[in-house]
């Protein structure tokens, strides 16, 4: 297109970020109009609309070109160009240690530019290309906001995207570190770490001292603390390390390796009456301090020597489920905890035979039998005592109770006054490992095997012999009235004459003073006593006058007297007054008569004695 004729100029740069205005002056001749954005062919057509205006607004990024134009459409033409840009692409992030990292994006819009000028805030500096760039800030600056503009041609055209205040971060990464790694019994661990928030950090692991590798996956920490679960190992069986492998994000600052905290396994078997737990020996020798081992979450003690990975726990009770942990205190307070093993406590001993009972004779009939524990294999915690008996002298000891933490039973299915009963014990502790019984102990039956004594079974009460017998006597009313010591014989002859009826009660005593034992009660019971003359001389002197019995335990009475035909001469309600031998005051004639005597004793019960008398003057 010719430019002979006609001219202007853009006033200032012909370059600028949108929205870029430019203003044109024309330099020669009157009456022009411009086209702002012509792109070629006849600018009477359309789509161009020739404008007088001399200022025009660029919104978007491009080449431009203006195209001056003569007032009537036709004559003197003119052309320049202008260029505008979009702001630098770029992004800006804290790092660490007081950083800010700066990245220019190397888009379509930052390739337009032939170099770069970034504020930092408290400095610029000038970049040839688009890249990563850092800065370091005093302890005096808290927040930085940063710019950055392009430039062409030498000149920077001094726009920038809008980008918000950033807050320095003062955290070091080399505070990231394992707080606890914890052994699960699946063979996974649990890696506690702590780092300062926005870090990110990888796992890396060593295999039976080998060399470290890292896992697959990073984790940013939103929190000062995380949990990483490692599961693509079996750390029950082989001895892993763990460190962190930790930067901020922000490319040129060098990652940083962590403490190393290993796994320990810890294995727990049940023997004899103990458990013993025995765990790794720590690898590392430098962080170790000391183990410590809990028994139900409860403390046990610990070791501070590194070799020292055993620890056997003899305070057991057979049957009972214990659970077990080591955690390994290390430096700093960092801890390798094992997973938490439970075993049941086992014992292959059998406890001895029950040595100490006694059986007693209780008064409401029952019999209650007392043990104690055997001598060796007992569990005081938890046990069954398994009672047997026996009647009438046999053999045939059948189970009758089995009883938890008892060591004691009242047996009420029996009749301790009709015979005596037989018993042994047997002891079974906590681990279902059972004595043999006891050798028999017997109730003590009281009885009498004839009229004038009582007699009681020798079989003992206890398991050692009996020392001695005593013999309890209590009166009608049922009070004490004789204890009379009978050594060992099993017979005594009662010798009482004031009182019709006696309850006894044999007490055993056994050897060396280990119980004593009672027996059943048993009554004696005398006969009320009568003495019936057969005959009398009533004649005055004082001499046998008087029909009259004598009699003992006597608590009421009758007599009747008849003659040889049974008519009633004579009768009175008090026997032992006698009759007389008079009849309606008149003597009666010599001869025998009849008489029935009626008794009722002093245990209430009656009995009737009839004969002949003789009466003779």
């Amino acid at each position: 297109m010719g430019v002979s004729q006609g001219g202007f100029n853009v006033v200032g740069s012909s370059n600028g970020c949108a929205p870029f205005e430019v203003k044109v002056e024309k330099t020669v001749g009157d009456n022009y109009k411009y086209i702002y954005d012509y792109k070629g062919g006849s600018p009477l057509r359309t789509p161009y609309v020739p404008e007088d205006v001399t200022t025009h607004k660029y919104l978007k990024q491009g080449t431009y070109k203006i195209l001056q134009l003569g007032s009537n459409g036709s004559g003197s033409v003119f052309c320049r160009t202008v260029n505008v840009y979009s702001p630098p692409n770029f992004t800006a992030k804290a790092c660490s240690n007081r950083k800010i990292q700066v990245t220019i994006l190397d888009d379509s819009t930052t390739k337009l530019y032939e170099g770069f000028t970034i504020d930092w805030g408290d400095v610029k500096e000038n970049v040839s290309k688009a890249g990563i760039y850092t800065h370091s800030y005093s302890p005096a600056t808290s927040i930085a906001t940063v710019f950055v503009t392009g430039s062409v041609g030498g000149q920077s055209l001094g726009c920038s995207i809008s980008v918000a205040p950033i807050v320095l971060n003062s955290t070091d990464l080399s505070t990231t570190s394992i707080r606890r790694v914890t052994l699960n019994n699946d063979g996974s661990v649990a890696v506690l770490i702590r780092a300062p928030v926005g870090t990110t950090t990888s796992v890396q692991v060593s295999q039976n001292s080998g060399a470290f590798t890292g896992l697959p996956g990073q984790i940013t920490l939103t929190r000062d603390t995380a949990t990483i679960t490692v599961r693509d190992v079996n750390a029950l069986k082989d001895t892993y390390c763990f460190r962190l492998n930790t930067n901020d994000g922000c490319a040129n600052n060098a990652a940083l390796t962590s403490n190393v905290v290993c796994a320990t396994p810890l294995e727990v078997k049940a023997e004899n009456r103990q458990n013993v737990a025995a765990w790794k020996e720590y690898p590392n020798a430098a962080d170790f301090q000391n183990y410590r081992i809990t028994r139900n979450l409860v403390s046990l003690g610990g070791a501070s020597v590194r070799t020292n990975t055993t620890q056997t726990d003899a305070n057991v009770t057979c049957g009972e489920q214990y659970c077990y942990q080591v955690t390994v205190r290390l430096a700093g307070g960092v801890e390798s905890v094992s997973p938490s093993v439970c075993v049941k406590a086992i014992s292959t001993e059998f406890p001895a035979v029950v040595q100490n009972a006694f059986v007693t004779v209780e008064d409401e009939g029952k019999i209650n039998i007392f043990a104690t524990p055997p001598a060796s294999g007992a569990t005081p915690a938890k046990f069954k005592t398994i009672f047997f008996r026996t009647e009438n002298g046999s053999g045939d000891f059948k189970e009758i109770a089995s009883l938890d933490n008892v060591l004691s039973y009242v047996d009420n299915a029996v009749n301790p006054n009709q015979q005596s009963y037989c018993y042994r014990i047997a002891y079974e502790n906590s681990c279902g490992n059972r004595s043999q019984p006891s050798e028999p102990l017997c109730s003590i039956y009281l009885s009498s095997k004839s009229g004038s004594t009582v007699d009681w079974t020798p079989e003992t009460p206890f398991l050692v012999p009996v020392n001695r017998y005593q013999l309890e006597i209590l009166d009608e009313q049922g009070n004490p009235y004789d204890q009379v010591p009978v050594g060992v014989n099993t017979s005594y002859s009662p010798n009482v004459s004031d009182q019709q009826l006696f309850r006894y009660r044999i007490l055993g005593f056994a050897q060396g003073g280990s119980g004593n034992s009672y027996s059943n009660f048993y009554v004696f019971k005398k006969n009320a006593l009568l003495f019936i003359p057969d005959a009398f001389s009533p004649n005055g002197d004082n001499v046998n006058d008087v029909f009259a019995p004598k009699g003992q335990f006597v608590d009421k009475s009758r007599m009747i007297v008849y003659n040889r035909w049974g008519q009633v001469l004579f009768e009175n309600n008090n026997a032992l007054e006698g009759w007389d031998g008079t009849i309606n005051g008149q003597p009666a004639v010599e001869g025998t008569y009849v008489f029935r005597i009626e008794i009722t004793d002093s245990l209430g019960a009656n009995f009737v004695k009839t004969g002949t008398v003789l009466l003779a003057r």
